[in-house]
């Protein structure tokens, strides 16, 4: 067995005791709007600018000082492959001394809004806030104590209405909610997924502010769209051509209706609140009627180790663990028992990629 050996030949455990600053540094860079800025500059990963010259560009106390700093936070970053390197003349007149300038590589041109506006910075501020950190910091509690969330533990409330009293944060979550959307549903599900196709009318209950109820409204336009959640949350919606908007609470009733649409809503409860959730889906519904559930990282039936799909969904699962109180990524596998044990007859499975999966809970039988 090895002992005192092994540490100068494992390096794994130094490299996760760094993540959490290297983390910080990115998201301080996304802050100060570093990787638009150098965009800005010029075209693609040609451009590169000096700590000064993106200094000039950012508010500061002290111009001389904060450029020192920035470029020992650029430097962790162009090590970590998010920034690219190259020298220059730091004067006309004198060549023989060079300054570092800075350029955006593939990794952080992903951070850098794309042509949708889009892009993998709420990621990143989102897990970056210090109430998320606060309440990873007391995962040992959901050993130790588990009939309490790790966040409640740290904030003495539910993650839900904790954030609803952030105007700030909720800006920012919901540009996180877009970003999955874009990466996941619009690029994925839409263009893999036909079973929006033979449907007459599709409501999306805890649809959120109705954009993904109106991008199949607007690819199918025969479908009767209607967006079902909490007045809070409609009353704040935009209004979408073809969608109908619709008051309630999922875990008292669901209105009467052809087909639902649950779109990452399941994670977010335990067990027995999806049981309710899905057993009033059941009751909406007609007897050909069916609910069809999106969910981005379920966890694969088999783990494979270091697969970016497989450690995003264990990822998620630890992260739903600390702010919500049973919320959880399930397999395909756990899915189709919440639906058998309400009532659904027939599971049909349509996985999109390793992990994003459509799932369809049939009230009947096919004849």
């Amino acid at each position: 067995m090895e002992t005192q050996g092994s540490l100068e030949n494992h390096i794994s455990a130094l490299d996760i005791g760094n993540s959490l600053c290297i983390q910080m540094t990115l998201n301080t860079a996304i802050e100060l709007d570093v990787f638009n800025i150098i965009a800005k500059s010029g075209p693609g990963s040609g451009a590169h600018l000096s700590s000064k010259e993106i200094v000039s560009q950012i508010p500061t106390t002290n111009p001389i000082s904060a450029a020192k700093n920035l470029e020992r936070i650029l430097n962790l970053l162009s090590v970590n492959s998010f920034l690219s390197i190259s020298l220059r003349p730091a004067t006309a007149n004198d060549k023989t001394v060079q300054e570092k300038t800075y350029g955006l590589t593939k990794n952080a041109l992903c951070l850098v809004p794309n042509e949708d506006g889009v892009s993998l910075a709420p990621l990143i501020m989102t897990g970056s806030e210090m109430f998320t950190i606060q309440s990873l910091c007391k995962l040992k509690d959901s050993v130790l104590e588990p009939e309490c969330s790790p966040f409640y533990k740290a904030h003495g409330e539910p993650y839900f209405e904790y954030i609803s009293k952030k105007p700030e944060f909720i800006q920012l979550f919901e540009k996180l909610m877009i970003m999955r959307s874009y990466l996941y549903f619009d690029h994925k599900v839409l263009e893999a997924y036909r079973g929006f196709q033979e449907l007459k009318e599709l409501m999306d209950v805890g649809g959120g502010d109705g954009s993904s109820i109106a991008k199949i409204v607007s690819m199918y336009p025969h479908i009767h769209g209607i967006n079902f959640n909490l007045p809070s949350i409609i009353d704040q919606a935009p209004k979408y051509q073809g969608v109908k908007y619709v008051k309630g609470d999922m875990f008292k009733s669901i209105p009467k209706t052809q087909s639902i649409m649950l779109k990452e809503v399941l994670h977010n409860w335990d067990d027995e609140h999806c049981k309710k959730i899905l057993r009033n889906c059941w009751d909406a519904l007609p007897k050909a009627g069916k609910v069809i559930v999106v969910e981005y990282f379920m966890i694969p039936e088999e783990l494979i180790k270091n697969t970016p799909e497989t450690m995003n969904s264990i990822t998620a699962d630890i992260m739903m663990m600390t702010l919500t109180s049973g919320g959880k990524q399930r397999t395909t596998a756990e899915i189709d028992h919440l639906a058998i044990s309400v009532g659904f007859v027939e599971t049909n499975i349509f996985p999109i990629t390793h992990v994003t999966c459509v799932i369809e809970f049939l009230k009947r039988n096919i004849e």
